[in-house]
């Protein structure tokens, strides 16, 4: 476990910090709902035509699941702003932006989310960057 320069840590734990932001709303059974139609009146301010989806119990549930792995996730990396944790978050940020591409570029989600592939892919970048060999 390589322990990367302070600031190499400060990125890392500034990435989860914003992440736990996120997160810490989906995974809050009582915000889950209005951070989703936030996302929508977003969506609707800068054009999109969409009301918000009912979650339902099911999509609920899976929105709070999700949204407490990336409290964990966001707190692990803010405790242990390591190198490894770093590379790992910033692949797994590739793949979340690639899902929400695919959501987005087949309808299925509202193109305010584009915004979401951009501070996804933003943030593999810059952890990939600090954490590169040599930095």
């Amino acid at each position: 476990m390589s322990r990367p320069a302070a600031h190499a840590r400060f990125v890392i734990r500034a990435c989860a910090g914003l992440d736990l932001a996120v997160t810490g709303a989906l995974a809050l059974p009582v915000a889950a709902p209005a951070f989703v139609s936030a996302l929508y009146a977003a969506d609707r301010a800068l054009g999109g035509e969409r009301g918000a989806p009912e979650l339902g119990a099911l999509g609920l549930f899976f929105a709070n699941l999700a949204g407490m792995l990336g409290v964990l996730w966001a707190l692990v990396r803010i405790a242990r702003p390591e190198a490894w944790l770093a590379r790992a978050d910033a692949l797994a940020r590739c793949a979340v932006a690639a899902l929400i591409a695919w959501g987005v570029a087949g309808d299925e989600l509202p193109a305010v989310m584009w915004a979401f592939v951009a501070t996804e892919l933003g943030g593999a970048a810059a952890q990939g960057w600090v954490t590169r060999a040599g930095a």
